[in-house]
């Protein structure tokens, strides 16, 4: 590495000021003319910078209001999304009508039909009628603690 025997602190006995070299290169001479400043280090011109707090908070928040925020994921209409939460129901809610409306399906479907089903439609049936048994059997258990 070349050795430009330049101090690396300020020093009063040195004839010149350890940085003038420095600013020397950035600093526009006000006598020359403005095409003669050829060389623009980095942080050596103008640094205008717009602070809104507000951004920074949200951004080092995450966006986060409150002390428990749900995130439900990306939504091509976030608008209607909420509209449908507030005026249909929630997820569960929608959920467990699908659910309720998928075991009256299942009741109702003719054994002739039940016979025909391949082995992974009847295991996907058995499972979607265990997670709705198991989901009544929580909300028992939970109305009998209330």
């Amino acid at each position: 590495m070349p050795d430009f025997n330049l101090p690396t602190t300020p020093s009063t006995t040195w004839p010149v000021p350890w940085n003038s070299w420095l600013a020397s290169l950035s600093r526009a001479d006000d006598s020359a003319p403005s095409s003669s400043r050829s060389l623009a280090l980095p942080l050596s011109g103008n640094v205008s910078q717009a602070i809104d707090p507000w951004t920074m908070m949200l951004r080092f928040m995450n966006a986060q209001f409150g002390f428990i925020n749900v995130y439900m994921g990306k939504s091509s209409d976030p608008d209607l999304e909420k509209e449908i939460i507030d005026d249909v129901g929630t997820y569960g809610r929608q959920l467990g009508q699908l659910g309720d409306a998928l075991e009256v399906l299942i009741d109702v479907m003719p054994d002739a039909v039940r016979a025909k089903l391949t082995a992974n439609q009847k295991e996907a049936i058995d499972a979607a009628l265990f997670q709705l048994k198991e989901i009544e059997r929580l909300k028992k258990a939970r109305n009998r603690r209330q």
